[in-house]
């Protein structure tokens, strides 16, 4: 499948995708994965359409597959919760009410400022030369989660999963980003959103990318603790998705010692 895919799409891609065999690999198994539960047609089209297309498609598929590999598999694909708005799709928790998924793929492009999207930025390669910007890991978690809240009615347990593709990646910056975009208190950055009661209805939210370790993904899961009893993740999903090495760090807030 995944050579009838290059063959069909290399023109339109305009990349090398997938430039190295565990590449290749890794997107047979996402191919298949779908075959078997009769989305491939679905997915085809946006997987031959542009790179920025091609890699939100794929990280959705990640997504998904990852979750079937922890033991919650997908049994519901684009369902709806708040009405007009689909999710990505709906998961098996085992036990209880399913859980609903987002995948967010924000890119690049959206770290540009209006005079560069005026200048053609976008249209230019993802890094040009030595050329240095600003980063802002904090904003891009807060407008995404942000976007995705409309998803949501709070009646079922949600997640919100971001793959992205921003010049330097989220999980460059650990935990710190993260944590100060959700649950922390700062003067810099004020509350996070999880202290905000319109985002009740989000159970959590998790940065999720290949890890270096091959062609295998890795994840970094926060809870809303403040999040409404019917949205709430089970602890257990969290710690089983929850894919990294180090636990988070443990903050402890002071109002009179605010953090930065």
């Amino acid at each position: 499948m995944t050579r009838r895919l290059v063959d069909k799409c290399a023109t339109t891609w305009g990349d090398s995708y997938p430039a190295w065999p565990w590449y290749a690999d890794e997107c047979e198994r996402l191919l298949s994965f779908i075959d078997a539960r009769r989305q491939l047609e679905r997915f085809w089209p946006r997987l031959c359409s542009r790179p920025q297309q091609r890699d939100e498609a794929l990280n959705e598929i990640r997504v998904a597959h990852f979750l079937d590999r922890c033991g919650y598999p997908v049994i519901g694909w684009e369902v709806t919760d708040a009405p007009p708005y689909n999710v990505e799709f709906e998961v098996s928790l085992g036990h209880g009410p399913n859980a609903l998924v987002e995948v967010k793929s924000p890119g690049w492009e959206a770290e540009l400022s209006e005079q560069e999207l005026k200048e053609g930025r976008a249209k230019q390669e993802k890094y040009v030369g030595i050329e240095g910007r600003f980063s802002d890991p904090i904003g891009v978690i807060r407008r995404t989660v942000k976007k995705a809240l409309p998803k949501f009615t709070g009646m079922a347990p949600s997640l919100i999963v971001i793959s992205d593709d921003c010049r330097v990646p989220l999980v460059d910056w650990a935990w710190g980003p993260p944590m100060m975009a959700l649950t922390q208190r700062s003067i810099a950055y004020g509350d996070g959103l999880f202290h905000n009661p319109d985002y009740a209805t989000i159970g959590g939210v998790c940065l999720f990318w290949l890890s270096e370790a091959g062609v295998d993904y890795a994840t970094i899961c926060i809870a809303n603790p403040n999040a409404m009893a019917s949205a709430a993740l089970p602890e257990d999903m969290l710690a089983r998705i929850c894919a990294v090495p180090e636990p988070p760090p443990q903050i402890i807030e002071d109002e009179n010692f605010p953090w930065f």
